[in-house]
């Protein structure tokens, strides 16, 4: 993908992106980033909490991965928006639990399910780069949820397709400890500190 000038150019140009990935192969995307992803966290302890995402639109689809890793052990947790500006908070979900409607079109365990802190999280975005910052819809929300909580672990889970050379960055961004695509687990290039 060429480069656009700005965050902006570059949202827009990630959503035709990750719309065309979408359209030609989702569910076969979805299962093969499903297995690179189980992989992966396959270094966790059992009974550790992973914190997936309800998809919205043409998201990589996570519920395949999380479905695998609590067959395989795990925790699984959805991210909830408390208020707005706020880091997010995680509430515990298993297959079959409830969720209700949340902000910003997301899907959310109910306000019983317990509060947790995910050792591992899955972020959506539109666009990542080789040292593994990720662009995401523009809320800040990841960002600040990772500078609450620097003991989490994040992961970006998107479409290979969305990979670009560099990303315009902010002192605010943060950056994943990889990027799972359907055609495997991508490595920050530099060493993060």
């Amino acid at each position: 993908m060429k480069r656009p000038t700005s965050k902006a150019d570059l949202r827009a140009e990630a959503k035709r992106m990750r719309a065309g990935a979408a359209q030609m192969y989702a569910l076969e995307a979805a299962e093969k980033a499903s297995k690179h992803g189980l992989q992966m966290f396959s270094s966790f302890n059992k009974g550790a909490i992973i914190a997936g995402y309800w998809p919205i639109g043409d998201e990589l689809d996570p519920r395949f991965l999380m479905l695998a890793l609590e067959q395989a052990g795990y925790r699984i947790a959805l991210p909830v928006v408390s208020t707005e500006n706020a880091p997010l908070t995680f509430r515990l979900w298993g297959q079959g639990d409830p969720l209700e409607k949340g902000a910003l079109g997301t899907m959310q365990p109910v306000k019983d399910a317990p509060k947790v802190t995910p050792n591992a999280l899955l972020a959506p975005l539109l666009a990542f780069d080789e040292d593994c910052y990720r662009l995401g819809w523009g809320g800040g929300y990841y960002d600040r949820t990772l500078a609450a909580h620097t003991e989490i672990k994040a992961f970006g889970f998107a479409y290979g397709a969305q990979f670009v050379e560099n990303l315009p960055r902010s002192e605010f961004d943060w950056p994943m400890q990889g990027i799972i695509t359907e055609e495997g687990v991508i490595l920050p290039r530099k060493k993060m500190m």
